[in-house]
């Protein structure tokens, strides 16, 4: 991901590139492909599930929580396939999103990808997992409550339509001391310098990792809260400079909950478990 936001490929109303623009959709799909290829390269069982056509993927699916009636647009979901054509959303292969999303990969990523069972989109019938990936880059604290809210209502919306389906959670947190926001500067950027917003780091980012780590969180089933969840720390400018995985502070530590790996591992798990006889 850090690699992919490193190139300026999002264009703005006045012809300027971005790495990371708050009205685009594009960070969060590619950390919602990134999650699911690691989980293709870890879980074997749906490596097979996806083998022998049981199950697909949406993007954009709008779930409806049964119990509430509340309608939630979620970034990615595994589901079985439902009968009917695909609405002709593009990409119609999780492989075919590496080009549609501009997605950077590695010679051993694309190597590893090519091996993979082809996951192909299709209508959805059953959700089977729900992945929601959100980012918190600029102006943190005011940031706060909205992000909250909107993971809040993404698994109790998942759990509200169906209690088995795997509802994860993917969060990352800007600790660039400086940030160029698309929100401050709406004109060409060839013509005028940038508006550039000072961050107090890493108290800034500090202040979001501890309220990221209060969104609830669940154990088994019927309870409330992300199945799986992850906090990740970038460095990311927004000014053309390379975009940097943080790994130390204020990030989690390896092998902590909230850790990349103990999200996929935990979410290989359960899906190995929860729908073994699929």
């Amino acid at each position: 991901m850090a690699r992919t936001l490193s190139r300026p490929t999002r264009e703005d109303a006045h012809g300027n590139l971005w790495q990371y623009h708050s009205r685009s959709d594009h960070h969060s799909k590619v950390a919602c492909w990134g999650i699911l290829f690691d989980l293709l390269l870890t879980c074997g069982l749906l490596r097979s599930h996806i083998e022998s056509g049981k199950v697909a993927f949406g993007i954009n699916h709008k779930m409806t929580d049964f119990q509430h009636n509340r309608k939630k647009v979620l970034d990615l979901v595994l589901c079985t396939p439902a009968a009917g054509v695909p609405k002709g959303r593009p990409p119609s292969t999780f492989a075919a999103m590496v080009e549609h999303y501009e997605i950077d990969l590695s010679d051993d990523e694309r190597s590893a990808l090519v091996a993979l069972p082809q996951l192909v989109g299709a209508p959805v019938g059953s959700v089977l997992a729900a992945l929601e990936a959100k980012a918190c880059m600029t102006a943190h604290q005011r940031a706060l409550p909205r992000l909250y809210d909107e993971l809040n209502s993404s698994h109790a919306t998942t759990h509200g339509a169906t209690d088995q389906a795997i509802a994860a959670g993917f969060v990352m947190v800007n600790v660039a001391p400086t940030f160029v926001s698309t929100d401050l500067n709406k004109w060409p950027l060839s013509q005028m310098p940038p508006r550039v917003s000072d961050h107090v780091q890493p108290r800034a980012a500090e202040l979001v990792v501890a309220k990221m780590t209060q969104i609830p969180r669940r154990s088994k089933l019927g309870d409330a809260g992300f199945d799986a969840f992850a906090i990740t720390a970038v460095d990311c400018r927004n000014d053309g400079t390379p975009v940097r995985l943080i790994e130390g502070p204020p990030a989690p530590a390896s092998g902590d909950i909230y850790s990349y790996e103990s999200m996929i591992a935990r979410f290989a798990h359960i899906y190995a478990t929860r729908f073994a006889h699929l």
